[in-house]
């Protein structure tokens, strides 16, 4: 005979809670099984889970049946459409950095180079287009995966050791044509990794504000371009007269 299951005497307040709780345990769970998925076959999750194929032809003028044409099912097409989202290997060759020798001062192409990366990152409140800072965003939305999924952490991480291999070039180019070195005991993956680190860090604040979020009379440029500074200064140095 099944048990009668007991009747909650904790308060309305503290049942709420502890259900919002278990909530978030089974939200948790379910994204652990869905990697598990993602591993043994590409399947599309997140919110390219809820992808509509025929609002997608729809842009064309177009019906469904184009879509299922194409890939064979509405959920083939999603797969493919995460698959090339999390894959940005092409739009991270393709960035362009200030160069060091247009600027008179270390400090001065430093301003120049984080004031980009906060410009070509996400932006609070922009409509929807196809470029590198919308592409993040939609990888955020896969990143739980990540935790449990190496169909998703993999990629990731080959996408993070490019951009951070081309940022060792960048930072080396400016090291030589202001006369600077890393400071003792630092290396040059080390300051490019934190840049990159620093860079997408506040990136996830530009999805959220368009101001700094300790001084709202501040632009959110601001923040990436001042503690990038900040970064430079700490692991660099004049590299002595010979």
């Amino acid at each position: 005979m099944k048990q009668k299951s007991k009747r909650s005497r904790l308060p309305q307040a503290e049942a709420r809670r502890r259900s919002v709780e278990a909530g978030q345990f089974v939200a948790l769970e379910q994204i652990r099984e869905d990697a598990g998925l993602l591993d043994d076959r590409l399947i599309a999750v997140g919110p390219f889970a809820r992808l509509d194929a025929s609002a997608v032809a729809a842009r064309d003028g177009k019906t469904r049946g184009v879509i299922t044409n194409l890939f064979g099912s509405q959920a083939a097409f999603q797969a493919e459409t995460m698959a090339l989202a999390l894959s940005a290997g092409q739009w991270i060759d393709e960035i362009a950095y200030p160069s060091p020798a247009e600027f008179a001062t270390d400090e001065s192409w430093v301003d120049a180079f984080f004031a980009g990366q906060s410009a070509r990152g996400p932006r609070h409140g922009s409509k929807p287009a196809i470029s590198y800072a919308f592409v993040w965003a939609l990888w955020l939305s896969a990143v739980p995966y990540g935790l449990w999924s190496k169909q998703i952490s993999g990629p990731s991480m080959e996408e993070h050791v490019q951009w951070v291999r081309r940022l060792e070039e960048v930072f080396g180019e400016a090291l030589d044509r202001f006369g600077m070195s890393v400071r003792a005991g630092t290396t040059i993956n080390e300051l490019a990794s934190a840049a990159a680190s620093l860079v997408e860090g506040v990136w996830l604040n530009q999805c959220l504000t368009v101001r700094h979020p300790c001084d709202p009379s501040l632009p959110i440029s601001t923040l990436l371009r001042r503690s990038g500074l900040l970064l430079w200064r700490g692991a660099t140095e004049p590299r002595p007269a010979d």
